[in-house]
């Protein structure tokens, strides 16, 4: 049995999928399974992942029906047969000593989840993203970076959570992440940088279209979450900060770009409103009164009366 698995979901990576996988099948770890999901797409990525498959005996290839990235991911899961296994986008590459790095670290510290670096790459820039050191529990909801890729996860103890990836949703790596967190005892980081995450124009990430307004179902998911494994009380205040911080930053941000201006003033409420409903006196997080920088002091000036400014101000910024 081979040590570590790297799920791959695809959909309509022709462009691609052969880099991510050249990334894969040079890992300078040996021992390693590569399970690419194709989720029905409609380009020659088949064709791509079957020269491959063909050629590497590691690699595990699957077809399913197109149902979203949240259920390819799952799928993957589902087909995990090694200890401890990662992520891959097939539109991202990695450096080929990444999953040799992380799983010793796994072993060397019996974690259940090894953090490294990554890069942002947005043409020919690249910028380098630290994450961690953090501790487990409170401290890791508040400074962990909601990306699934620059992770590696004990098989055993994610089943054990069964935690998965919300059907038919996006932003479902925030949930995944922001519902495992509480659970985790073990956390090791590499302070490497391995994962280049390739930003695209047209990417969900960068589209301000109604598909937004998901992350209002996946932050209300996570708080069910916490309610039904009687953590709320205890991650309130750690609750509260995240919805300030995707509401009035991530989300915000992409709200405030969508072109048709009734449905980006709507969504832009539906966000604000969700934080203020759930969290009415969120003014008073002592993390936004604690935690430094510029982006804390913009949350802790935005009101009622003028968060429609900041949203035309962030429009006109773009």
């Amino acid at each position: 049995m081979s040590c570590l698995s790297v799920i791959v979901p695809c959909y309509n990576g022709e462009k691609f999928i052969g880099r991510c996988l050249e990334s894969l099948v040079n890992q300078t770890l040996q021992d390693i399974e590569i399970i690419v999901i194709n989720d029905g797409s409609t380009d020659n990525s088949q064709d791509i992942i079957d020269s491959y498959a063909n050629k590497y005996h590691n690699i595990k290839a699957y077809k399913i029906p197109n149902s979203g990235i949240a259920d390819a991911r799952n799928f993957g899961v589902s087909k995990v047969e090694t200890p401890y296994f990662g992520f891959l986008d097939c539109d991202d590459y990695t450096d080929v000593t990444m999953f040799e790095k992380m799983y010793n670290k796994a072993i060397e510290t019996n974690a259940q989840v090894v953090v490294s670096n990554f890069y942002w790459v947005k043409g020919k820039k690249k910028k380098l993203e630290k994450e961690g050191p953090y501790n487990t529990g409170k401290d890791m909801l508040i400074h962990l970076f909601a990306v699934l890729w620059n992770k590696i996860y004990d098989t055993a103890f994610v089943r054990s959570t069964n935690i998965r990836f919300p059907s038919g949703n996006r932003y479902e790596d925030a949930y995944f992440l922001y519902c495992l967190a509480p659970n985790i005892e073990r956390l090791a980081f590499v302070d490497e940088a391995f994962v280049h995450y390739v930003q695209h124009e047209n990417s969900i990430t960068h589209n301000n279209n109604e598909e937004v307004k998901n992350m209002i179902t996946i932050f209300d998911n996570i708080l069910n979450y916490y309610a039904h494994t009687n953590r709320y009380d205890e991650y309130h205040d750690e609750l509260e900060y995240l919805h300030i911080k995707f509401f009035l930053g991530n989300s915000f941000l992409r709200s405030a770009r969508i072109d048709d201006k009734q449905d980006r003033d709507y969504t832009i409420q539906l966000g604000w409103n969700m934080l203020n409903d759930e969290f009415p006196d969120w003014h008073h997080n002592h993390y936004l009164k604690e935690l430094p920088g510029l982006k804390n002091l913009y949350f802790r000036m935005v009101y009622d009366w003028n968060v429609m400014l900041f949203a035309y101000l962030f429009r006109i910024i773009g």
